[in-house]
């Protein structure tokens, strides 16, 4: 009996190290990014990038390969260089279906094609940067606005300018003017206790603010295709759509 539970084991590891392998097919996109991080070649890395490279706002997109080797060190330390450089295709990568091939549960995105699509990381360059954003931030907005410890979304659609920001521990404050006036003008509206809910571990996800019958839900594309909006607005009136804006600009 002890050997035959001890096949067993054996039968059940062999079936869980090969279901968490990456296909073979997916390979010749993946070792050509480990090899670029593994001699730590920035032009290299670069090509592999798909542009523009989303980074959390505050923090501007990256649009091109000069721009990306010029913020290099904000976008990656040589702890996550390393990391990279030295993962295992066949045990630390795997296929998430649409969303493309993801390293370590989601730290790194790519796609089919081999181009970096998403870095779910900050180093302590980045995190300094976006502070400084921050306070300039600040300053532009009304007063009734410009406290909280974290800009979450700075968004644009056809008819509204939206922020959500985290006022701490993730109380979400939701404020929207109309398009045609200026943050420094006092919001249309403002609420509170907004909820965040991810959907899978592509990062995609969305925020919801209630007001009465009525909720506010901000959809926020993180993995998408090149069509893909940032993200979109819709409104619900009890369970009924009332509205449905795409974002035209992220700030």
């Amino acid at each position: 009996m002890k050997y035959l539970n001890y096949i067993f084991l054996c039968l059940s590891l062999l079936f869980t190290s090969n279901a968490f392998a990456l296909e073979q097919k997916y390979h010749e996109s993946v070792l050509p990014v480990i090899a670029a991080f593994k001699t730590h070649d920035k032009t290299a890395i670069a090509a592999h990038i798909r542009y523009p490279l989303k980074r959390q706002y505050p923090l501007p997109d990256i649009k091109n390969e000069a721009e990306f080797i010029n913020r290099f060190d904000e976008v990656f330390d040589d702890e996550l260089v390393a990391v990279i450089g030295s993962s295992n295709i066949n045990t630390d990568w795997d296929s998430v279906g649409w969303r493309g091939i993801m390293l370590n549960n989601g730290v790194m995105w790519i796609d089919t094609d081999g181009k970096i699509i998403g870095i779910n990381s900050h180093t302590a360059k980045e995190q300094a940067f976006a502070k400084r954003l921050i306070d300039q931030d600040k300053q532009s907005l009304h007063s009734s606005v410009n406290t909280f410890k974290k800009p979450i979304l700075n968004w644009k659609t056809a008819n509204y300018h939206i922020r959500v920001d985290d006022l701490g521990e993730h109380n979400f404050r939701y404020a929207v003017w109309g398009i045609d006036k200026k943050i420094s003008d006092k919001p249309d509206m403002v609420l509170l206790n907004g909820d965040i809910t991810f959907e899978g571990s592509g990062g995609n996800h969305h925020y919801t603010f209630k007001n009465g019958r009525y909720s506010y839900v901000l959809q926020v594309t993180i993995i998408g295709c090149d069509t893909s909006p940032p993200g979109w607005l819709e409104v619900y009136k009890d369970d009924q759509r009332v509205l449905s804006e795409d974002v035209i600009s992220a700030i």
